[in-house]
């Protein structure tokens, strides 16, 4: 047993921790998650995000706040555009060939190759991704992949881990029949945020906006209650009812003729749009007072004025409502979408927000890149019997963010300093691609097309071309020949 020593005193106490010896071909630890019965355990106090209720919950929240939807789509829309190679083992035929077959493979499926992409990249807000993959026996007698289909999160239910918390499969509930289906990992393209939790459900970023998302919801519900109820700027009309009443009753007037005084002022009220042809014509005679004076008040009989209110919180739950976005789209990583809506920001502070937003799908797409040659490259080599020493290796061009001007700005400052660009380079077409222009024709092709027979020597002559080079050539040898005899 173990025991702790207690300083300056001599003493030492039982901790009641036994020491063993370490195996180093052994796991001798567990995972932190628990799961019983393949239900996993959380200690989420929320109960909106307890159970599958969480993934619909993350479904509300993407489908109607904006800036979440914007930047999950930004977001895929960049994984998804990034283009995929199969890099070869090594310079073999073999391998050669097993690349390109490969790249054949992922691109002869139902479903196109950068949507299985942009699926698998919805376990960063989720948490976890799971896609089903089929085979198939192609036209050349090679195994390939008839499809790769999304399982979705909340139709998994229960988890198949074990102590130390590998995933060895997963139980599905299908939404038709409520059936549970059994799905074996070694047929999953599984990927898992598990930064943060060692859950096999992971946490995604999603969770981590849920709390700021339900204020935002209730601050937008505020700015419309304030907007409905606010009363300045509402019409008042004002005329003297009783007066005219009075005269209807003497008879001075008639019920019509009372209504047809009123009218103005009742229809303005009740129609108050704004338009080109709206307007009022009052009467401006005041109000008298009633004693032996009979002075004039500065009250108009009828009248017609706009309700004033002072300050209300309108700005500061505008502002609110601008912090929350804000919010949201710093956890998500497109804060950069948000810049320019007012006087602050910068475009130096745009480009640096955006490629650190770059940064962020690159990292995302690594893990990708190095998930599929585990669950979508492994499977083919073993279904096919082939030598895994021909296997070849995922790539992925990095996302770039970088302007057109910051490049050829680059290519002259190179120039200036003596490295010329060469015709041929293929810096040019990659600057022209860009901009969206086609390629540039080589040198040699365009100096063949604009001289009819081509160049003189070049192979590629045509047979009349090819006959007339060798009659030059023969009356070179005969000219040859006369001028030895004659020597």
């Amino acid at each position: 047993m173990a025991k702790l020593r207690i300083p300056f005193s001599g003493l030492s106490i039982d901790i009641g921790v036994k020491r063993t010896a370490a195996n180093p071909r052994k796991t001798v630890g567990v995972g932190g998650t628990a799961v019983y019965g393949g239900y996993i355990q959380t200690k989420e106090k929320n109960s909106d995000l307890v159970g599958q209720k969480r993934y619909t919950t993350y479904s509300n929240i993407l489908a109607n706040t904006s800036i979440a939807a914007a930047g999950t789509r930004f977001f895929l829309n960049l994984v998804a555009k990034a283009k995929w190679t199969f890099e070869p083992a090594d310079d073999s035929p073999d391998a050669l060939e097993k690349a390109e077959m490969m790249d054949e493979i992922v691109n002869d499926m139902t479903t196109s190759w950068r949507r299985v992409v942009r699926r698998a990249a919805m376990y960063r807000f989720y948490g976890f991704s799971l896609q089903e993959w089929t085979a198939k026996l192609r036209d050349d007698g090679v195994i390939g992949y008839l499809d790769i289909e999304p399982r979705p999160q909340n139709t998994i239910i229960k988890w198949d881990v074990d102590e130390t918390g590998t995933v060895h499969g997963v139980v599905q509930q299908s939404p038709q029949d409520y059936r549970e289906i059994y799905l074996p990992r070694k047929k999953l393209v599984y990927l898992v945020d598990d930064s943060l939790d060692d859950s096999p459900e992971g946490l995604g970023l999603f969770r981590h906006i849920v709390e700021t998302a339900h204020q935002l919801k209730r601050f937008e519900q505020l700015e419309g209650f304030g907007f409905e109820t606010d009363l300045r700027g509402i019409p008042v009309g004002r005329a003297p009812f009783a007066a005219l009443e009075e005269l209807v009753q003497d008879g001075t007037i008639t019920t019509a003729q009372r209504l047809a005084i009123e009218a103005p002022i009742r229809d303005f009220v009740q129609n108050h749009t704004k338009t080109p042809e709206l307007g009022l014509l009052l009467d401006s005679m005041v109000y008298e007072s009633s004693d032996e004076a009979e002075r004039p008040s500065n009250v108009r009989q009828f009248d017609m004025e706009l309700l004033q209110g002072g300050t209300t919180s309108q700005e500061q739950v505008a502002k609110a409502i601008e912090r929350k976005n804000r919010e949201i789209a710093r956890v998500l990583g497109v804060e950069h979408l948000m810049l320019g809506e007012g006087a602050r920001g910068s475009a130096a502070l745009s480009v640096d927000k955006s490629k650190n937003f770059a940064l962020m799908v690159d990292g995302t797409l690594d893990e990708i890149v190095e998930q599929f040659e585990t669950d979508v490259i492994d499977p083919i080599w073993e279904l096919n019997g082939w030598d895994e020493s021909t296997k070849p290796t995922p790539k992925v061009e990095a996302i770039q963010h970088r302007q057109i001007t910051e490049i050829t700005t680059a290519l002259t400052d190179m120039a200036t300093a003596g490295a010329v660009l060469d015709p041929e380079d293929p810096a040019i077409n990659e600057v022209r691609g860009l901009l969206g222009l086609s390629e540039a024709i080589p040198v040699a092709t365009a100096m063949d097309t604009a001289i009819p027979g081509g160049l003189p020597g070049d192979d590629g002559a045509t047979p009349a071309e090819g006959a007339s080079a060798g009659t030059t050539e023969e009356t070179v040898e005969t000219m040859t020949d006369e001028e030895d005899d004659d020597a």
